[in-house]
């Protein structure tokens, strides 16, 4: 016997081996899950799980891994339930554990776990599990943890503070987490591969305006996703977002007409180039304007250009000049 602690508590635990074919994958780790999801299995067998998983470049990796050191070096941590073990912890090692034993069975029959008591509640797994990926390890992908964490969040029914403590993230990620893939599930669309384009479209300021202004928008972009017609989180970044972010009235047209869908996300591009407001010489001009323009700002640079610095009141005289004499030449050339 021995003990893991889990939080704050101390559960018995029994470390032996076990015949590793007669071990079950556990269906809401979320690297399983999500691999299972993403690819159109809802109810999927054990088999159907074992294929999958032990297709996975990961697991090979691991196999190779688990061979040079002629087994485990931690154990699987596993859970008796309905008279059956569920490998709660270690499944990528299971999968590899059913490579190596096609070869030789004999060989990689048995297996090394650890035996948690049956009666251990779906909220210490949470956290058990939360405490190995999501703190400090965080092997798992963004998508994988925020999938597990909005489905613990909707079992558990606990508040984002409540269920980032027991893991150790804060409740802005469990919030941000839950957003994120929550829009992903809303719209039927899991596949980990669009997660960092949701990511940006999800947490873009400028987008989010419009997100609520524009219910529908969420709709269309992810059909947009889902269709192919946007593949890159760059995009979604550096031209929806950009766009989105822009407080001209053409960049305001430019979006209703997106949103509406009478134009794609290439023509939006075309349109905002076309403004000449995408540049970077236009964004260091807006950003002057928005602090010359910002009262706080004002009234402390007049308390100091009145005192004693001089500094200041020569170099925005300086400032006058240059932009008074551009002003002319950019008149000149119209």
């Amino acid at each position: 016997m021995g003990i893991r602690v889990i939080g704050q508590k101390k559960f018995e635990v029994t470390e032996t081996e076990l015949l590793q074919q007669d071990l079950l994958f556990y269906l809401d780790n979320p690297r399983v899950y999500s691999v299972l999801h993403e690819n159109g299995h809802d109810n999927p067998t054990q088999t159907e799980i074992e294929e999958i998983m032990c297709s996975l470049d990961h697991v090979k990796s691991l196999k190779s891994q688990i061979m040079q050191n002629g087994g485990l070096i931690e154990p699987l941590i596993v859970v008796k339930r309905k008279d059956r073990y569920v490998v709660l912890e270690g499944n990528s090692r299971l999968a590899a554990y059913r490579i190596l034993a096609k070869n030789d069975p004999l060989k990689w029959s048995r297996v090394l776990v650890q035996i948690l008591p049956e009666d251990i509640s779906d909220s210490d797994i949470f956290t058990l599990l939360g405490t190995f990926h999501l703190n400090p390890k965080k092997d798992w992908s963004k998508f994988e943890q925020a999938a597990y964490i909005y489905r613990q969040k909707k079992e558990l029914g606990c508040s984002d503070s409540a269920l980032g403590k027991q893991v150790g993230i804060s409740a802005i990620t469990v919030k941000k987490y839950c957003e994120i893939y929550g829009l992903m599930v809303e719209h039927n669309d899991t596949h980990q591969s669009h997660w960092n384009m949701y990511e940006q479209y999800v947490q873009n300021k400028g987008i989010k305006q419009y997100r609520n202004t524009y219910p529908e928008m969420d709709s269309f972009f992810a059909k947009q996703v889902k269709t192919g017609e946007i593949v890159r989180a760059q995009d979604v970044r550096d031209i929806l977002g950009k766009i989105a972010s822009d407080e001209g009235k053409s960049s305001t047209h430019i979006m209703q007409d997106y949103i509406k869908g009478d134009i794609d996300l290439e023509e939006a591009h075309a349109r905002f180039e076309a403004t000449g407001r995408s540049g970077d010489n236009y964004e260091k001009v807006k950003k002057f304007q928005r602090l010359i323009s910002e009262k706080d700002f004002c009234d402390e640079l007049k308390k100091e250009a009145v005192g004693n610095s001089k500094d200041i009141l020569f170099s925005l005289r300086k400032i006058n000049t240059a932009v008074t004499q551009l002003m002319k030449e950019i008149d000149k050339k119209k």
